[in-house]
């Protein structure tokens, strides 16, 4: 039996026609706005992200202890001028009337006014009349001349700079609501740098005088006009050290001898301890020993108190404490390390004087005391080839942060985040791990950034063998009372030819006492460039087959009952 278009199309198929219709249409509306969406990016660079931080403690999070302050005592002026000498006279400037007429009609008038007629014009002229003579220096000065008083404290700080940027892939155009978009985030490392100071402490007074200027002169003659130039005066910038105490010594003009060396120096915590061996010139020649400290002072000797003798360094043992400074940039394994060390503990030997002492043979240095009594020692040394070898202890420091860059991404829109419950304002992480999202509107997304930075402190000690080797060594010195108030040298051939004194140093064996790992504060915040993805809104004839389904679905439903209606789509949804 043939069955018509109206048999088949009762109430209940009816319905179940136009929803599968209707869903047909709207699965080709998706498929043909997806056709619309491109899958080209444009690129996002946040540009140099530089992030900083100083003065914080090498031993945990936190600020170091660190503090600096000054005194000072003395003149100090800006911009203050003094004359010298004078101008007289003046320079004037007036106007005239060169028309001869207008005097003879003024003439005209005084007399017999009856016949002079109309007044002419003025012919009006301006003149310049000078009458400056002399001569006139103004000089203009800044200036600051007097004593500063100061101390600094450092528990021992760090200084870190990092630069990242920040990259990702935003959508060349519009996309849809819901679309699933993956910025595809990476951060790159772009520099970095660490420096770091160990605890110290330091005061001192200094000498200042700072002086600058320019004199301005002015010379002038009668009809001639005057002359002016100016010139700049020497500049002063002395800023002297007079006395300064840390730990390690007391120095006295720190830095105004050859190689930054003080005129006097008195040691302190720098301790060192000179073992030598020799005879003493008058009356009689007696062979001996002395054991000196860095005073100059005598700890033990044999030889007679006060009399002039001539010895050989045979060792000499240094303790001093360490002052370590560390510089490091961003290496080619993408690492940001510093280290340093100082040496802590010292043993030399004087293998030259120790051979030809043991051996008996004449000593290839010398040394000549030619006073050592009351406190008050004066000798000098010369050495024809010294070598020293021995074992030297020192203290080390090695650093090493580990930046990772963090963002809070605030939204002008909510959006929803995969992995998080319902709408979001805004997301914090890590700017590489931003997880995928999709948008309800046009969304302006701002991006706040910072780093969290891991420092690695590793402190310990290093163990190993230095050996020197100098020809022609020469040395004096003068100490009165524990003050060395003159040195000279020690000088060698290889300081004056340039050559390095080095003469082996094995590896170090190091010994880690203690390793920190914490957490560097104290960086910037950067409030980054903002970027914006917009909604697609559907074209017209997208619309179109929408709405066209939605018609369609609308005339072909019968005219039966609305509950019948509504029973059997509901059932038809149950079955399916």
């Amino acid at each position: 039996m043939t069955m018509t278009l109206k048999n088949m199309l009762t109430p209940k198929k009816t319905i179940l026609s136009t929803y599968i219709l209707s869903t047909y249409i709207f699965s080709a509306y998706i498929l043909l706005s997806l056709s619309s969406v491109a899958s080209a990016s444009i690129q996002y660079d946040s540009g140099a992200l530089t992030f900083t931080t100083t003065d914080q403690s090498m031993w945990a999070t936190g600020d170091a202890f660190v503090k600096s302050e000054s005194a000072f005592l003395g003149s100090e002026w800006s911009n203050k001028t003094a004359t010298i000498g004078g101008i007289a006279g003046s320079r004037t400037t007036s106007t005239i009337n060169t028309n001869p007429l207008w005097f003879a009609w003024k003439a005209c008038k005084a007399t017999v006014s009856i016949i002079c007629g109309d007044e002419p014009s003025k012919d009006r002229k301006t003149i310049t009349t000078d009458t400056r003579t002399g001569a006139q220096l103004k000089v203009n000065s800044s200036g600051k001349v007097g004593l500063e008083f100061g101390y600094t404290i450092n528990s021992g700080s760090v200084d870190a700079e990092v630069e990242f940027s920040a990259l990702a892939e935003l959508p060349e155009q519009a996309v849809r609501q819901g679309d699933i978009i993956n910025l595809k985030t990476k951060s790159s490392l772009d520099a970095g740098s660490i420096t770091t100071q160990s605890p110290e402490i330091e005061a001192y007074i200094s000498a200042i005088m700072q002086l600058s200027g320019s004199v301005n002169a002015t010379g002038c003659l009668i009809a001639f006009g005057c002359t002016t130039g100016t010139t700049a005066l020497p500049t002063v910038n002395l800023d002297q050290r007079i006395i300064s105490i840390d730990p390690n010594s007391v120095k006295i003009l720190d830095g105004i001898l050859p190689g930054d060396a003080p005129l006097a120096e008195v040691p302190l915590a720098n301790q060192s301890l000179t073992l030598e061996g020799g005879a003493t010139t008058t009356p009689v020649p007696i062979v001996g020993y002395a054991l000196t400290n860095s005073y100059g002072g005598v700890i033990t000797t044999s030889f007679p108190p006060g009399v002039p003798r001539i010895t050989t360094d045979l060792a000499e043992i240094e303790i001093q404490v360490p002052n370590i400074e560390t510089n490091g940039t961003l290496n080619g394994a993408g690492e940001i390390k510093s280290g340093g060390r100082d040496d802590l503990l010292s043993l030399q030997l004087d293998l030259d004087g120790m051979a030809t002492v043991m051996a008996g043979l004449p000593p290839t240095g010398l040394n000549l005391d030619l006073i050592n009594v009351g406190g008050i020692k004066i000798g000098a040394s010369i050495d024809i080839i010294d070598v020293d070898a021995g074992p030297v202890l020192g203290l080390t420091q090695d650093f090493e942060i580990f930046p990772t860059l963090m963002t809070k991404l605030e939204f002008s829109d909510s959006i929803l985040i995969d992995g998080m419950i319902g709408l979001q304002d805004s997301w914090t992480g890590l700017w590489s791990d931003m997880p995928e999202f999709s948008l309800l509107e046009t969304t302006t997304f701002s991006p706040t950034y910072w780093i969290d930075v891991i420092l690695n402190n590793d402190f310990g000690l290093d163990l190993g063998l230095v050996g020197t080797l100098d020809v022609l060594k020469l040395e004096a010195a003068a100490i009165i009372a524990g003050a060395e108030i003159f040195q000279f040298g020690p000088q060698s051939l290889n300081g004056l030819l340039g050559l390095g004194n080095e003469l082996f140093s094995t590896d170090k064996l190091n010994f880690s006492i203690a390793k920190d790992r914490f957490t560097l504060s104290g960086f910037n915040q950067i409030a980054g460039k903002q970027f914006t993805i917009s909604i697609n809104v559907p074209e017209p004839g997208m619309l179109g087959i929408f709405a066209f389904g939605l018609i369609a679905l609308g005339f072909t439903r019968p005219k039966t009952k609305q509950s019948t209606d509504k029973e059997s789509l509901i059932a038809f949804t149950q079955r399916h």
